[in-house]
């Protein structure tokens, strides 16, 4: 589904945004692994502490922000992950603590599309 997909990348890409400081990197790649699709968003962030790591997916959890108009809802990863497992996909993230940077990474079922040729 593109539109979920959209808002998928969307989600992590702006969550990676707000905990990344001026001068910091994003980066997004995509790769292929058996049937399945990867989707890697990776930034030099402030990180997530370990004993949030394992609530990130949960609703209204989110880290602290330097401004809170940077601030959201904490709903954004709950989202990311319930519209992966929607597809038959998984959701991963990986950070090795504060000022280290954090590392989601989306698995999906990849899929053909027939392309039509004419000639």
């Amino acid at each position: 589904d593109p539109t979920r997909l959209q808002q998928v990348i969307g989600n992590l890409i702006e969550n990676a945004a707000k905990y990344t400081q001026a001068g910091g990197h994003i980066r997004v790649s995509t790769r292929r692994r058996g049937g399945m699709a990867e989707l890697v968003v990776l930034d030099d962030g402030k990180g997530i502490d370990a004993e949030l790591l394992p609530r990130v997916w949960d609703v209204f959890v989110q880290g602290k922000v330097m401004n809170r108009s940077k601030g959201g809802l904490g709903i954004g990863l709950a989202v990311v992950k319930s519209l992966v497992e929607q597809q038959h996909g998984t959701v991963a993230v990986h950070s090795e603590g504060a000022q280290r940077g954090s590392t989601f990474t989306i698995r999906l079922p990849r899929t053909v599309e027939a392309v039509k040729v004419t000639g």
